[in-house]
C-alpha cells in the first residue's frame, strides 16, 4: 500500500511541477530549435515491470495514467521538459523508492500534438534505490 501512495506522491508532483511551468510568460523568445509554443501532453507508464507482481504493475499503471496525463496548452516545449526534469529529480531525492522491494522502471514522456514523442525520463528502481534517468 505505501508503493501505491508513493506513485500518487510523484504523480501530484509532476502536475504541480507542469501547472507552475504552464503559467510562465508567453513573451519568451522561443525563435528556432523546436521551442516554440505548443500543446503538450505529459504521460507516464511503467515501462519495465522488472519484478513487480502483475497485478499490482496493472494497479500502479493504471494510476500513473490516470493521475499524470496532463495537457499543457500554448507553452514552450523548453518549459515542459524543465518541469518534467524537477518533478523526476525531487522524487527520486525524496526517497520514496528507496524502500521498495521490487525493480522497474517507470518512464515519464511528453508528446506533442501530433501525438509524437518529444522527451522522455526515467526513474529506475533497481535493488531499493531509485534512479533518474
Amino acid at each position: 500500500m505505501k508503493q501505491f501512495k508513493n506513485f500518487f506522491l510523484i504523480a501530484l508532483m509532476v502536475l504541480v511541477g507542469g501547472m507552475v511551468s504552464s503559467c510562465g510568460s508567453d513573451d519568451d523568445n522561443n525563435g528556432g530549435g523546436g521551442s516554440g509554443l505548443g500543446t503538450y501532453t505529459l504521460k507516464c507508464h511503467i515501462s519495465d515491470y522488472g519484478t513487480i507482481p502483475t497485478e499490482f504493475a496493472k494497479i500502479m499503471n493504471d494510476a500513473l495514467e490516470q493521475n499524470v496525463n496532463q495537457q499543457y496548452p500554448n507553452v514552450s516545449l523548453d518549459l515542459v521538459k524543465k518541469a518534467v526534469d524537477q518533478a523526476v529529480e525531487d522524487a527520486v531525492k525524496s526517497g520514496q523508492y528507496n524502500d521498495s522491494p521490487y525493480n522497474y522502471t517507470i518512464e515519464f514522456y511528453i508528446v506533442d500534438s501530433n501525438g509524437k514523442k518529444v522527451y522522455s525520463r526515467y526513474i529506475i528502481v533497481k535493488n531499493g534505490t531509485a534512479t533518474a534517468a
